[in-house]
């Protein structure tokens, strides 16, 4: 298979890879300028990318409690709460179980609208916004044709993918509820991932190739 993998790994943006795939990124963080952050109880991260367009540090002084949507944002953002679900769906559910209080989410501007529906009254403030690469989503296309199980992070991720490539004959993974929930609507069959990390979408591919 020359230079390509067994399990494809498709992403927006770069972060860590596990052994034995290929992780390729489709797109871009691009941090928005001059965004304002209204005071609340607690403070939701949605991902890594978040730490890298504003200063979490400074804010959390200004919120009861930090919420982290998952292992690798806590890991970026540091001393946050971490829901058993590494989703939007894990998201809220903590928060409920939480005092009342205002909440703030920090996120992309192509997040989805899960915490608007599950959570009334929550603030949404988009920190970046992300752009896709074209050239990248093809390059990204040739590897998955020539390869056997493709794990995709989001739902824009399946969006691009499905888009440039037949993914029939392929074992395709969802990292999470609302990827699933995507990759679903547009028709195409999937598997979804035990817990919502690229570590565990990469094992779950591997062992539906076996």
């Amino acid at each position: 298979m020359g230079d390509g993998a067994e399990v494809v790994v498709v992403r927006i943006k770069e972060g860590g890879c596990p052994p034995g795939v290929r992780c390729l990124t489709i797109g871009r963080v691009v941090p928005r300028r001059g965004v304002e952050v209204p005071d609340g109880d607690y403070l939701v991260v949605m991902s890594p990318a978040v730490a890298q367009a504003v200063d979490v540090g400074k804010l959390r002084q200004r919120f009861r409690c930090v919420v982290c949507v998952g292992p690798s944002t806590a890991r970026a953002v540091g001393g946050c709460a971490v829901p058993r679900e590494y989703t939007s769906y894990g998201v809220a559910r903590l928060l409920k179980e939480l005092a009342p209080g205002r909440v703030v989410v920090l996120r992309s501007s192509a997040g989805n609208d899960v915490l608007r529906r599950l959570l009334p009254g929550v603030v949404e403030v988009p920190v970046y916004d992300v752009e896709l690469d074209p050239a990248k989503i093809r390059a990204a296309a040739e590897a998955v044709a020539q390869a056997r199980a493709v794990v995709v992070t989001s739902s824009a991720v399946a969006e691009a993918v499905a888009k440039a490539v037949d993914l029939g004959g392929k074992v395709v993974v969802a990292i999470g509820a609302v990827t699933s929930q995507r990759l679903a609507q547009l028709g195409i069959r999937h598997i979804t991932a035990e817990e919502a990390t690229i570590e565990k979408a990469v094992e779950t591919a591997k062992k539906a190739l076996i």
